[in-house]
């Protein structure tokens, strides 16, 4: 798909690997500069060399969306470099999955810190200057997870039912302004992410790895494997100007997964 993005400032979270990276790289691609955070400088640096190939200025922003003041400083940055932010990407997240009498306090509050507020607080930045300036595009990254609720994965389902409650709320409250806030709910894709919740589940063997992946792929009706692009398609689409009457919405990526 081809977008006109030309002149516009995207940021990215979690932009240095998986659905983030390939949101990030599209943005470029049509046109827009894009900030790319992440709490891996060398994956942010990667990237940003990537995105200068299409002729479009990167920035390389190392974050921790758990603290507020990295949030904010990152937010005076791109004012400071560009004037202005026009789309926001937050997929900043975590999977920790583990039954919940058995998961850890520490993964219970890191789940809850990355993903509902390191969410929140890009949120909040982002609205303060997208108001003003009546124009802007949020989009979150919730989770199929969110709606197929299953065992094991309690703590992060909430997590990513936070994030479609607050998308509707903070939608609302924006809407006079021009701005809009959905979220997508991305289906099975091989990412980074996945990989590390396969670590969880079936740990350095590779047969059980494979075999636990090809029977969480059983669950999608289409029977086709996702890739990154697909997200990123739907997230570019969110921002562009067909989409201006769409907000307040979760939209579900998945192949049919869930409804």
């Amino acid at each position: 798909m081809e977008f006109n993005f030309k002149g516009k400032k995207a940021l990215v979270t979690g932009g240095g690997s998986g659905l983030g990276r390939e949101c990030a790289l599209l943005f470029a691609k049509n046109g827009a500069s894009v900030l790319v955070a992440d709490k891996i400088p060398e994956r942010c640096e990667e990237v940003c060399n990537e995105i200068k190939k299409y002729g479009v200025d990167a920035i390389a922003y190392s974050l921790d969306v758990r603290d507020y003041n990295s949030v904010h400083h990152m937010y005076e940055k791109i004012i400071e470099e560009w004037g202005r932010v026009d789309f926001v990407v937050n997929s900043a997240g975590v999977c920790l999955t583990e039954e919940i009498t058995k998961q850890s306090l520490h993964d219970i509050d890191l789940s809850i810190d990355v993903n509902i507020k390191g969410t929140l607080y890009s949120c909040r930045e982002a609205l303060a200057l997208m108001r003003p300036q009546k124009f802007g595009k949020i989009v979150n990254m919730s989770s199929i997870a969110a709606k197929a609720c299953l065992g094991g994965f309690s703590v992060y389902s909430a997590t990513k039912a936070a994030v479609l409650a607050a998308t509707a709320s903070l939608g609302r409250e924006a809407a006079l302004d021009n701005v809009t806030v959905n979220c997508i709910c991305p289906g099975i894709i091989r990412t980074s992410m996945w990989e590390e919740i396969l670590d969880q589940i079936a740990g350095s063997d590779l047969q059980k790895r494979e075999e636990v992946w090809k029977e969480w792929n059983k669950g999608t009706p289409n029977g086709k494997p996702q890739d990154p692009i697909d997200i990123a398609n739907m997230v570019a689409f969110l921002c562009s100007e067909e989409a201006r009457y769409i907000t307040s919405q979760n939209i579900g990526v998945d192949g049919g997964y869930t409804f």
